[in-house]
């Protein structure tokens, strides 16, 4: 199943946007991220994203869907009961989107994003299930060469690991055709444009996963549990370049860091029971990015 997922994937594609801060830009493609050296932990992640979103005349509706597969690698890791089951979390999402605007500077947006992310080894329940969520409100200023967006709001999701909420902010500015930044959480960005074709940027953002183990698990101290949880937590540092092919065409190389870590397994109650007290690591991505709009 894992194999059949993974040629999924490569069809459809990927591309990470946040629609909530710039819902003009759906894209998909395809990218492929490897962490080798969480100490004694290695990690693959394949991830998919595929988005549609139609212009009304005071609003923005959108849709989209993503798949995410995380490989993690216990290598020589001294533990004491079997990781087969914790090696494979899938997570499917899907997204609804909608951007009203009040005014020629002020505009509201709602996003809904129900995801199942799992092992997949045993029966579909509710721990599979993850709401996540967001709502702001964004006031712009513009110019002819100038641009500026402040976003405020409140999301629920893992970004941060457990679902929780998570204060929204965030300052968007187009300096001038060649410069950009976004401040922020949960991510900052600077943005640097050569010309048509070449753009560098540095980043810092949160990354989190939440999969539930559907299948049951055997621990020396605490005997048999079920729907027991992985947590990831990453605050990666990156630098990024893209090289767009054509108009629609990117490809995408990342190089980065990542200063603190966490992987955690926790019981139903989301209370801990083993952390793999990982190390700092520096990480590659590489994707292909079709923008849809141009």
């Amino acid at each position: 199943m894992q194999r059949c997922l993974k040629y999924i994937v490569l069809v459809f594609g990927v591309g990470n946007v946040l629609w909530a801060q710039n819902p003009d830009m759906e894209v998909a493609g395809f990218e492929y991220t490897v962490i080798p050296g969480l100490g004694e932990v290695g990690i693959e992640k394949y991830t998919a994203n595929l988005n549609f979103g139609k212009k009304f005349n005071k609003s923005v509706l959108g849709f989209g869907a993503s798949y995410d597969s995380y490989n993690f690698m216990f290598n020589n890791a001294a533990i004491d009961f079997d990781t087969q089951s914790y090696e494979t979390i899938h997570t499917i999402k899907t997204r609804l989107f909608y951007r009203y605007s009040i005014n020629n500077s002020w505009f509201a947006t709602v996003l809904f994003s129900p995801s199942l992310s799992s092992n997949l080894e045993g029966s579909l329940s509710s721990e599979d299930l993850i709401m996540s969520s967001a709502a702001t409100v964004s006031k712009s200023w513009d110019n002819e060469t100038k641009s500026s967006v402040l976003t405020f709001g409140i999301s629920f999701g893992t970004a941060f690991g457990k679902p929780q909420f998570i204060p929204v902010i965030s300052y968007q500015k187009m300096i001038n055709t060649q410069w950009s930044y976004n401040l922020g959480i949960p991510r900052t960005k600077l943005n640097y444009s050569f010309d048509l074709r070449h753009k560098v940027s540095i980043s810092a953002s949160f990354k989190g996963l939440f999969g539930n183990i559907s299948s049951t698990m055997n621990f020396k101290d605490l005997g048999n549990l079920t729907d027991t949880k992985l947590q990831y937590n990453a605050l990666d540092t990156s630098v990024e370049y893209n090289y767009r092919i054509q108009p629609n065409w990117t490809t995408v190389i990342r190089i980065g860091y990542s200063p603190w870590n966490q992987l955690k397994i926790l019981d139903k109650e989301n209370k801990e029971i083993y952390d793999f007290e990982i190390d700092n690591t520096v990480f590659i991505s590489m994707g292909l990015k079709f923008n849809l709009n141009k």
